[in-house]
């Protein structure tokens, strides 16, 4: 069998015959599902409906689980604190301080890293990997700032671009800029879809998404044990970032995100 360098596999070999056809319903879905900012007011109704009905205020508050009254209960030994993970709250908020080198690259490690035999930190669907990690450094002690591009199997960051010194161009990626404003660092996670679904068809856009989910909850964990405050990210428009770092939206695009603020 032919070996084929790493980075130069086709893109249309990972979709099969050729790239997902337009009106593919996971391509339709994740075209539909993406924001942007001349759009806000109409993506938006959801929230404004929720912030003025107050019993819709009170029922998100009460974040009650579905409950069949007509089945039998069965109540659960008390779990211990330490059988609980947390990423819980950190005393410093996104307030400029900066991170360290050394917990950046703990919580890339976390959320993406080789564990042993190139297997990765987190689960994978036929451990085909479909995510990549990028990093939009503001106040990295250690790193200039700038975006770079993590590779997991050298364990090293790639420089992409420099970023602008006041940081605006990344601030306005945020639904609400001011998130972006005090952070050290931003996380960005994207999905290579083609990875997953050459195997499994459409089911691998979602194990991509769900891939997404266990990378992020690692690096907010691991960022809680270095005592940084990590929030995920959702709320960004998804042209703006995909521009950032240079990926094309289509055969790879960002799904997710995580904010770090300072460690000191």
């Amino acid at each position: 069998m032919t070996r084929v360098p790493d980075g130069l596999l086709p893109v249309s070999l990972l979709h099969g015959a050729a790239r997902p056809d337009p009106a593919d319903p996971a391509e339709l879905y994740h075209e539909a599902s993406k924001l942007y900012p001349s759009l806000r007011g109409r993506q938006a109704t959801g929230i404004v409906r929720v912030a003025r009905d107050p019993l819709l205020q009170e029922l998100a508050r009460r974040r009650e689980p579905r409950r069949n009254p007509q089945r039998r209960g069965l109540s659960l030994p008390a779990a211990a604190a330490a059988d609980v993970p947390t990423r819980g709250q950190s005393p410093h908020g996104f307030d400029g301080r900066s991170i360290s080198l050394a917990a950046l690259a703990a919580v890339l490690h976390a959320g993406y890293g080789v564990t042993g035999s190139s297997r990765r930190s987190i689960p994978s669907a036929g451990a085909l990997y479909p995510l990549e990690l990028y990093v939009a450094a503001r106040r990295v002690r250690g790193l200039a700032a700038g975006v770079y591009h993590y590779d997991p199997l050298r364990h090293a960051l790639d420089a992409i671009r420099a970023e602008g010194a006041d940081g605006r161009e990344l601030c306005e990626i945020a639904t609400s800029p001011e998130l972006l404003e005090g952070a050290a660092a931003i996380v960005f996670v994207s999905a290579v879809f083609g990875r997953t679904r050459v195997k499994y068809g459409l089911r691998g856009y979602r194990f991509a998404l769900l891939e997404a989910g266990h990378c992020v909850q690692n690096m907010l964990l691991a960022a809680h044990a270095r005592k940084a405050r990590a929030l995920p990210l959702g709320g960004y428009y998804d042209a703006r970032a995909e521009a950032l770092l240079g990926v094309d939206g289509v055969d790879e695009s960002v799904v997710y995100g995580v904010v770090l603020g300072g460690d000191a």
